[in-house]
């Protein structure tokens, strides 16, 4: 399946899927007569005697009554309401640029702004005018969000919610760089950039383009979360959550994610094997780190002091096909302050074996006796 691109208005709207809005160009009396506002008043239900926001499943833009100057505060306006409604795709035709008689590049800079709304699609004629450096209309390099130094479970879904339009409809330029992991399978992780994934509740999903997880694809599950058929944009497909990278790297260069089990090594006398979690709430400290009893340590402080620290596994072990518990949940469950050393020795032997969805302990030891290695990395 190829994913569509929906910055770009298509050259002819023949329809509307459930969450698109049809701008056009009217004139102030809401007389329909030609061109796009005729389409928009016999397709899409825009209103006789309405030429000035939104009616029926359209926005009318009236660009007739005079210059540009005049029609200035409408684009403002029509702008403002696309921020308001970010559930909606609002396909802005070339407005003005018919019967008004006005040039693509004078109207196109009217509307320039639009470029910051990822919901608004624009016409392909009027990027060169909206904005400098565009290849070939493909990116457009404005309103790119800063990932936050810490994701926990709970940041990324606040991200995802946050960034569902463009998670949707497939656009990448407004998104924060974080690069995600699941279990693609037993034995075997995937791995994916904001923007090609989504929660649904606890659940994780991905966006996959392959047709073999055609099956898997869950349509309902698209409409309930963008209000949308998500038409193009590939099969969602639900998958256990795994973590997501962090600045961090261990002794062999390897980035270390949440749910990694670090092997730490204070000294030849002191050596720990810990999980990796997030710690990240609201006006405190946040940091990558080691979460035990009553405290925790930090991925920066083992760096600051030069531990040595080596990844051997993941918390990954033991797995449901339905799982969705959360990486921190995971992680706190391995540093168990209350374990024996035998139950120690147990974790981190399974923890190199993962993802894994084997329940019996013995099944891990097999492995290792057989001389099995996964390529968990």
């Amino acid at each position: 399946m190829k994913v569509k691109n929906k910055r770009f208005t298509p050259d002819r709207v023949e329809s509307l899927s459930q969450c698109e809005i049809f701008v056009f160009g009217s004139n102030l009396e809401g007389q329909h007569m030609g061109g796009a506002a005729r389409m928009a008043y016999e397709r899409f239900g825009a209103e006789w005697g309405v030429g000035d926001g939104p009616t029926g499943r359209c926005y009318a833009i009236p660009t007739m009554h005079g210059g540009l100057k005049d029609i200035r505060p409408y684009a403002e306006k029509f702008i403002a309401y696309a921020k308001e409604h970010p559930r909606n795709r609002f396909l802005l035709t070339r407005v003005g640029c018919g019967i008004a008689g006005f040039k693509d590049e004078d109207m196109a800079q009217l509307f320039k702004d639009a470029l910051d709304v990822p919901n608004i699609t624009c016409p392909r004629e009027w990027l060169p005018s909206m904005a400098i450096g565009i290849t070939q209309g493909l990116k457009i390099p404005r309103g790119k969000e800063t990932a936050p130094l810490v994701v926990s479970d709970e940041v990324l879904k606040s991200l995802c919610e946050k960034h569902f339009y463009e998670i949707g409809a497939g656009i990448d330029n407004f998104l924060p760089d974080i690069k995600a992991r699941y279990v693609a399978e037993n034995k075997k992780f995937g791995y994916a950039w904001f923007g090609n994934f989504f929660f649904l509740g606890d659940d994780f999903y991905v966006w996959e383009t392959d047709d073999k997880f055609a099956e898997e694809h869950n349509q309902d599950v698209v409409e309930a979360v963008f209000d949308d058929e998500c038409e193009g944009r590939g099969y969602a497909r639900r998958v256990i959550f795994a973590g997501v990278q962090t600045e961090f790297k261990d002794c062999n260069g390897d980035s270390i994610f949440t749910g990694d089990v670090i092997k730490v090594e204070e000294n030849q006398y002191s050596t720990k094997y810990l999980a990796v979690g997030a710690w990240s709430q609201e006006g405190e400290n946040n940091h990558y780190c080691f979460i035990l009893d009553n405290h925790f340590w930090t991925l920066a402080d083992c760096n600051q002091k030069h531990y040595r620290m080596t990844r051997v596994g993941t918390v990954f072990f033991k797995l449901d096909t339905d799982d969705c518990i959360g990486v921190n949940q995971r992680t706190i469950g391995f540093n168990g302050w209350r374990d024996t050393e035998e139950d120690r020795q147990k974790k981190v032997l399974m923890a190199k074996y993962t993802p894994n969805f084997d329940k019996e302990e013995w099944k891990y030891k097999g492995l290792e006796v057989l001389g099995v290695e996964f390529d968990w990395k």
